[in-house]
């Protein structure tokens, strides 16, 4: 009698233990630019892709592909490769996964290319008004394409509202894909005074993978002459002369 309870108290643990470790929340795995996280870092307002990935064992990992860098905060935050299972695994369908992405878009996606003509086109800006190239016929026009959690297209804005400024005949186009009540408390805030394009169906597809902010400089025939992904004071000075010469 004494032993059959004795059994019946070990298997009694031996259920709450299983149970416990049933019912344990799975690890959460994230992969970005070859680093493990168990947590989104902060550059989440970063996103541009997820990828959903699975191993034979039943390992899910959510793969991310981000529109600029990680930075140096976020990548403080990866955790060490060896405490993921099947890490090798991951990493390898994840690299598999990002190449088919980038091919697959490269192949569907318009590109800007120097010497060619700008695509015909039709925006809405914050008021309402619609624009298309017979608005900027004869002139030197320039695109900046943004969104609000780029904190690089952020940090430029007062620099361009600058050549605005200096060069009132040329026509200053900002774009973001995001709606009007997003886009306008920041405008507002960076008191960019460039004409707001919002809610963009067009430009944004030329952006692909290649990350924000892109800058594209159009001349009075409706050439492009410069095409810029990302920013850095060398970059906006070379856009800046450009735009200059094309007056």
């Amino acid at each position: 009698m004494r032993l059959r309870h004795i059994i019946a108290g070990i298997l009694t643990i031996l259920a709450t233990f299983a149970n416990a470790q049933t019912s344990e929340k799975p690890q959460r795995i994230f992969i970005i630019e070859g680093l493990f996280f168990n947590e989104l870092p902060a550059d989440r307002a970063k996103i541009h892709s997820m990828l959903s990935l699975r191993t034979a064992n039943g390992i899910k990992a959510t793969g991310l592909i981000l529109t600029q860098p990680l930075s140096d905060e976020a990548r403080n935050m990866a955790v060490p490769q060896a405490t993921i299972p099947e890490a090798d695994i991951l990493l390898e369908m994840y690299d598999e996964r990002v190449e088919q992405m980038k091919r697959s878009f490269s192949s569907q996606t318009e590109t800007l290319e120097r010497g060619e003509r700008f695509p015909d086109f039709k925006a809405t800006d914050i008021d309402g008004r619609i624009w298309t190239n017979a608005d900027v016929a004869g002139k030197v026009m320039v695109l900046n394409c943004w969104f609000t959690g780029c904190g690089p297209c952020l940090a430029e804005m007062p620099e361009l509202s600058e050549w605005k400024d200096r060069m009132p005949d040329v026509m200053f186009f900002s774009s973001t894909y995001e709606k009007a009540s997003t886009a306008a408390p920041v405008l507002e805030r960076r008191e960019f005074n460039w004409i707001p394009i919002i809610g963009d169906k067009q430009f944004k597809y030329y952006v692909g993978v290649k990350g924000y902010p892109m800058t594209v400089v159009v001349d009075k025939t409706g050439i492009i002459r410069e095409v810029e992904f990302g920013t850095s004071p060398e970059k906006r000075e070379r856009l800046r002369q450009a735009i200059e010469s094309l007056r």
